[in-house]
């Protein structure tokens, strides 16, 4: 009796293996595509905007899967088209082993600088991470950060997202940008037809790209700029000076307002960004002239002085370059200009603070506010933004950081005066302004702030607040 039951239960599981192993089209009881491989995205719809000028109704749009901590692709693929002449497109239903894919889009776009369909077709890429997305735009920043993002993670062993937010800016800088997209943070955001300081930047970009090679060389010059970007996180002064030179020529012209009308006929756009401040910018940019200053850190300081004659002052000044600055600060009294704690004797130390509207007219005659090509050019002067901070401070008065004072520009810790009237960080920290609005927000301007080693790059400063100044001497 007990061997009886023993064969019929072994028979019921032998049944029951038989039944799971038959069942699901052969596959193992549980089996599934997630349980076989790692699923990231999953039927996920991205839509999107392709822009170069706009791509044309048809153009050919991929999504590839790359592995974000290696940058390979993963061979999952995924195609559709572009649907109008807006350059707008979806792809629908994809899956992916990882977060990170690539986006391409081929074909024919309108040319801004024409107005009509290009004459050759381009390939524009877009680098991103799905993870919260579900919407991707491709355009002239996203295709050139590509291949420095790539380098920046594959070769530098960067995360991702770091290396991301570091290609951007540095793609930016190539193109005397710098903070345009601080609200949108992610160059797949952007569109030309949008306004937004960061649309802007994308179309001045865009049209600067286009205009100074025309669409039958856009393809290799795309290459060409990409790759150095890629390598050295800049384009080289030749391609810097190339741009800036057609800038100067758009600027001087009626270019830049047949770019703009152009646009506008395409009836795309509410209101076209203002682009053309950022064509200006790169315009004005005396550091990519064929006159520049010694920029390989050779430069030796020359000492002087000069008695401002409006109070009898005496300044001394020093020669860095082709530069000469005011080795002070200035302590020229009017009105919005402050003691640090409304203390005469911190104007004595550490000159006079001003708010940024002073600022800009305080500079005794033949001399100015400096603006940021001005301090571009001491910067590269010196060393370069890394160590322009220990070069250019004083060896005494500061309460800690590194400073060597190499060329006797003599930053003191001056600190600066809150626009509510309250005063910090003097003896840490300077604060200087630049002859240059942010590109960001009205109430703020541009200033250099120097703490440590480095300095990086320009700041943001209220206009309000009291800030110091450092007068350069006109040579013109």
């Amino acid at each position: 009796m007990v061997l009886n039951k023993f064969i019929s239960g072994f028979a019921m599981l032998a049944f029951g293996l038989v039944f799971c192993a038959c069942s699901d089209g052969g596959k193992t009881a549980g089996t599934s595509e997630e349980s076989e491989g790692v699923v990231a995205i999953k039927d996920r719809e991205i839509a999107g905007v392709s822009q170069k000028g706009p791509f044309l109704t048809g153009a050919s749009v991929t999504v590839q899967g790359v592995d974000c901590k290696t940058m390979e692709l993963t061979g999952e693929h995924f195609e559709s088209v572009v649907k109008s002449d807006k350059g707008d497109y979806n792809v629908d239903s994809i899956t992916l082993s990882s977060t990170c894919a690539l986006f391409e889009v081929s074909g024919y776009f309108l040319n801004e600088v024409t107005g009509v369909k290009s004459s050759d077709g381009i390939t524009l890429q877009a680098i991103t991470n799905l993870k919260n997305r579900k919407s991707v735009n491709v355009n002239i920043l996203t295709s050139l950060e590509y291949a420095r993002v790539k380098n920046l993670v594959a070769e530098k062993g960067m995360i991702f997202a770091d290396a991301k937010k570091q290609a951007e800016k540095e793609v930016l800088a190539s193109f005397g940008i710098a903070g345009a997209t601080r609200e949108t943070s992610e160059f797949e955001n952007l569109n030309i037809f949008e306004k937004g300081d960061g649309n802007a930047a994308l179309l001045a970009v865009s049209v600067m790209m286009l205009a100074s090679a025309g669409d039958a060389n856009l393809a290799e010059r795309l290459d060409e700029y990409s790759a150095t970007i890629a390598k050295n996180g800049t384009l080289d002064e030749r391609s810097k000076t190339e741009l800036a030179n057609w800038a100067r020529t758009a600027e001087a012209s009626s270019e830049l307002d047949s770019i703009r009308k152009n646009i506008e006929r395409w009836g795309f756009a509410e209101s076209v960004p203002t682009f053309e401040n950022y064509v200006k910018t790169l315009a004005d940019d005396d550091s990519t002239s064929t006159a520049q200053c010694n920029t390989d850190g050779t430069d030796e300081s020359e000492l002087g002085e000069w008695i401002d004659e409006r109070d009898g002052q005496i300044y001394s000044t020093v020669k860095i370059g082709c530069q000469i600055w005011m080795a002070q600060n200035l302590n020229y009294e009017t009105e919005s200009s402050y003691c640090y704690n409304d203390s005469l004797k911190y104007c004595d130390k550490y000159g006079r603070l001003y708010t940024w509207e002073k600022a800009m007219d305080v500079c005794p005659s033949g001399w100015r506010l400096p603006d940021s090509t001005d301090w571009k050019t001491l910067v590269a002067t010196v060393g370069g933004w890394s160590n322009a901070g220990k070069n250019l401070k004083s060896r005494s008065g500061w309460s800690y950081f590194e400073k060597v004072d190499d060329y006797d520009f003599s930053v003191l810790p001056g600190g600066f005066r809150h626009n509510g009237g309250s005063f910090n960080l003097e003896g840490n920290s300077a604060y200087l302004w630049v002859a240059s609005e942010s590109p960001d927000a009205d109430s703020y301007a541009l200033s250099i702030v120097i703490e440590n080693a480095s300095i990086d790059s320009f700041s943001d400063g209220l206009k309000d607040n009291g800030y110091s100044v450092r007068c350069i001497k006109n040579l013109n």
